[in-house]
């Protein structure tokens, strides 16, 4: 299975190569939203020649709440950037897995070195975001701060982009990767995400902690925040972003406020046994997660969606800063096709739509079907406690969480039917 996953991986990076295509400086590109999406695109497309003015709402230094999980997968895309060089202070290096099921059955397992290298790292957003950004602007995209951007107008004819105070931007394309809720996404009339297919989470900081696996991505179903669950992601200098997530319609029914479901996970033994010496910083902060059910509804004439604004996150851990960073070079290499054939209609655009069904859908259909399987306590219980002892479950497992997966493997389906 280990060398299937390796084979796997290996004809995906093949078929999304660094990218190298020639654009030209007349396509003027304008996209709104200078988060991993946008950084990425905008970086892309720079080296490529065109015209590349990429829209911040804020300034930087920014915050964007978040786990600030970034997975090996994520971390390839940042050496294919050539974005890489983060700086060491800000970031705590991860090489493992820790998890916990209701019954306290743990997994504490290394992340297999043959999914994308097998290390990651957490680094706030405040630092991912700017150093992205700065790698667009040396590779030649112009960057506005403090651009409220109130309507995105697209039709075969051009594009145009309204800012608030009456300034209009014209554009060849425009790439909305301003998040959820997106002003790109309303303007194109694209339907809301359904409670179904999001999530809400809260997030906070803690600081003077000392993690029982400071070099882990943690996630926890514990049987008090069901069908919720919980993460601790390790931080430098004795910090961690610590938060708790739903999904929207089954928060509704819980009839539980998020605020008391992160007090009640911070609180518990296992809480607090984690967590002992701590203090928070600051008070928690929530956001909207889109999930990636299907892809549809990312391309327009002349508007392309990227990131969260396209719905583009992991149904099951929410993760969604890989997916961001590799749509923006999908978007890069579409609009490539279409400058070099002189279409940049939803026609002349369709082979995004065509890239990111290729590269997310699969992930998205077999992550959305552990989700659904993980809100019964007994499925979450089985196949932890057949991974505390497999190795052949972990990588199975992981190999699906991380978008490297085909099919659901035969081990975890044996796991969480019998606990194999």
């Amino acid at each position: 299975m280990r060398r299937s996953i390796t084979r796997i991986i290996r004809a995906r990076e093949q078929a999304i190569p660094n990218y190298n295509s020639n654009v030209g400086d007349s396509v003027r590109v304008v996209v709104v939203g200078a988060g991993p999406a946008g950084s990425s695109a905008a970086t892309f497309l720079a080296r490529a020649g065109a015209q590349v003015t990429l829209l911040e709402r804020a300034h930087f230094p920014r915050d964007k709440v978040c786990g600030d999980g970034c997975t090996p997968r994520g971390t390839r895309m940042l050496n294919i950037l050539g974005a890489a060089d983060l700086p060491a202070r800000h970031a705590a290096p991860v090489d493992a897995f820790f998890s916990r099921s209701p019954a306290g059955y743990t997994v504490d397992a290394p992340l297999p070195a043959e999914l994308y290298g097998g290390k990651g790292f957490v680094i706030p957003r405040t630092i991912l975001d700017e150093h992205l950004v700065r790698v667009a602007t040396r590779a030649g995209a112009q960057l506005r701060e403090g651009a409220h951007v109130e309507a995105v107008e697209a039709g075969v004819a051009g594009a145009k982009v309204r800012l608030r105070g009456g300034e209009v931007l014209d554009a060849e394309v425009v790439l909305g990767c301003d998040g959820s809720p997106s002003v790109a996404r309303r303007s194109a009339a694209a339907p809301d995400f359904s409670p179904s297919w999001s999530a809400f989470a809260l997030r906070v900081y803690y600081d003077g902690v000392v993690l029982s696996h400071p070099r882990a991505f943690g996630l926890f179903w514990e049987k008090e925040l069901l069908p919720g669950y919980a993460w601790i992601f390790p931080l430098p200098q004795g910090r961690a972003n610590v938060g708790v997530g739903m999904r929207a319609d089954l928060l509704g029914r819980a009839k539980v406020q998020l605020p008391e479901l992160l007090d009640r996970f911070c609180g518990s033994a296992f809480g607090r046994r984690e967590l002992a010496g701590g203090r928070r910083l600051g008070k928690p902060l929530g956001h909207h997660l889109p999930f990636g059910g299907r892809v549809a509804h990312v391309t327009f004439d002349r508007l392309l969606l990227l990131g969260d604004a396209a719905g583009f996150v992991n149904p099951l851990t929410g993760e969604g800063i890989e997916l961001a960073l590799e749509s923006g070079q999908l978007a890069a290499e579409t609009i490539a096709e279409a400058a070099a054939a002189g279409d940049f209609s939803a026609r002349g655009l369709a082979g995004y739509t065509r890239r990111c069904r290729e590269r997310f859908e699969t992930s998205f259909r077999l992550n959305g079907r552990l989700m659904q399987m993980f809100q019964h306590p007994r499925v979450v219980d089985r196949v932890a406690r057949a991974a505390q002892d497999s190795r052949g479950v972990q990588v199975a497992l992981a190999s699906v969480m991380l978008g490297a997966s085909r099919r659901l493997p035969a081990r975890l389906w044996l796991a969480a039917a019998l606990g194999l």
